[in-house]
């Protein structure tokens, strides 16, 4: 009975225009995302290999130099994009893929950039979540808003449970009907991604992402189909029903979310890129200035290091002075900006919390953060990245260091002074991981949790409903 039910209300969707007018229109926009899509990963991973492949040629190629110039002259490291973000660009469009290494200072993303412009909303640039996010749910409105309250508008409802069947029975096979229409647009949307992942080469652990992005999707279509049933149920009229609904993705969708972080902005402000270099730099100050000859700190570091090789002078130490006071003086900015830095993170951690919690009242809120957990395309992935890079910064500049210490007499140490360039080849290069995903299963957990909350509280809020037949 439950299939006949489906199979029945299958028959009906394509009698009416609605599916036929939709249909194309969404196939179209699928189309259109992935060609956009496809123009800019050809153009985007052009460039950065052309610009990595420069960036290690001119590194390897620099001349015969001082070790300090060559810290300044720096490096860049590229960002590798997520295979998945056709699926879930996340805040790729917002941030920076490329960051500059270089000494006595730590460069990274914008973070007010992309939690203000994008983690409130997807549409701001299209992908595969966009569509299935923020379209399809207005898809499945158009589709199942008037279930049960056009058979009650009709006064078939009546009929059909005079007829033995259950009420149940036709609401899961109703239920059964949207759902197979879902498939079949996830289907769609999943072919062109998995032709992304083929062209791409990429290991397993990306496809088990991709696999646990179909299910999240197809979750997220079930609480939307039993939302969309629940308020039909409830509903005495179509229009009723219609309303209802689409305010509720209006809700849901664009006003809850952009309402949470706005007021995660407001209550956790975080400071703008020029404040937060000077709060830096006044913190780095009253620590110690390594350039200053009378500063405090480096007036004890100094009797320490004199203390240690059993010397009077400076001048007298079997090492290079002014290269242990550039490593000394780069261990400090290091820590001060880790700490400033972790003070901005705290903020974002407050600000994520207080956005999750408003995930009891916004599938897509839970659903938009656990599709960018899972597509390696989120906050997370992204702090993961510029930890990986500032630690390869520091490695390389206290290299650079080392060699001023050891291969620089401190008799000839000025800026003239020049060191062979065999020892820029033989620094170690920037080769960063992403983290897999049994690493930040600690991150989703959550988020899945909430998404499991949901289908459950909605799942039983229509098992025992029971529609009033006697209103026809």
């Amino acid at each position: 009975m439950v299939f006949y039910i489906a199979r029945h209300e299958l028959s009906e969707l394509w009698r009416h225009k609605t599916l036929k007018i939709l249909l194309p229109l969404l196939i179209s926009l699928t189309l259109l995302v992935a060609v956009s899509h496809w123009q800019q990963q050809q153009d985007f991973i052009a460039v950065q290999q052309q610009w990595q492949q420069t960036n290690d040629e001119k590194w390897e190629a620099q001349p015969d130099r001082h070790p300090h110039r060559a810290a300044h002259y720096g490096a860049m490291v590229f960002r590798v994009i997520s295979p998945l973000s056709f699926m879930d660009a996340g805040v790729n469009p917002f941030v920076g893929n490329v960051l500059f290494l270089e000494a006595h200072r730590q460069n990274s993303s914008q973070f007010k950039q992309y939690l203000s412009s994008h983690s409130y909303m997807q549409l701001g640039y299209l992908s595969g979540a966009t569509l299935i996010l923020v379209v399809w749910p207005l898809v499945l409105i158009a589709l199942a808003y008037k279930s049960i309250s056009g058979e009650r508008q009709q006064g078939t409802l009546r009929q059909i449970i005079s007829l033995g069947v259950s009420f149940r029975q036709m609401i899961v096979g109703k239920a059964l009907a949207f759902l197979f229409i879902s498939l079949l647009f996830l289907a769609l949307v999943f072919s062109v991604a998995a032709i992304f992942l083929v062209m791409a080469a990429v290991e397993a652990d990306v496809y088990v992402r991709f696999a646990m992005l179909f299910v999240l999707y197809f979750l997220y279509c079930v609480i939307w189909v039993s939302l969309i049933l629940f308020v039909s149920t409830l509903s005495r009229a179509n229009n009723q029903s219609l309303s209802t609904s689409l305010l509720l993705w209006l809700v849901m969708v664009v006003v809850l979310p952009k309402l949470a972080y706005a007021v995660a902005e407001w209550r956790y402000p975080l400071p703008d890129n020029a404040v937060f270099d000077i709060q830096t730099a006044q913190a780095v100050a009253k620590v110690g200035d390594s350039h200053d000859p009378d500063d405090p700190y480096f007036n004890d570091f100094r009797e320490q290091t004199l203390k240690k090789y059993g010397v009077e002078r400076v001048e007298d130490l079997p090492v290079n002075w002014k290269g242990l006071l550039m490593q000394e003086g780069e261990r400090i900015t290091s820590e001060v900006f880790e700490e400033q830095y972790g003070q901005l993170l705290n903020q974002i951690a407050k600000q994520n919390a207080w956005v999750s919690r408003w995930s009891l009242f916004s599938p897509f809120l839970v659903t938009s953060r656990l599709s960018n957990l899972m597509s390696a395309t989120s906050y997370q992935q992204i702090r993961q990245y510029e930890q990986a890079a500032e630690a390869y910064r520091y490695q390389l500049i206290q290299s650079l260091n080392d060699l001023h210490i050891n291969e620089v007499d401190m008799a000839h140490d000025n800026s003239d002074h020049r060191i062979s360039k065999s020892h820029w080849a033989e620094l170690a290069e920037f080769d960063y991981q992403p983290a897999k995903l049994d690493e930040e299963w600690t991150f989703m957990s959550s988020s899945a949790a909430m998404i499991v909350l949901w289908l459950l509280s909605l799942l039983a809020a229509i098992m025992v409903i029971r529609p009033k037949v006697t209103l026809v």
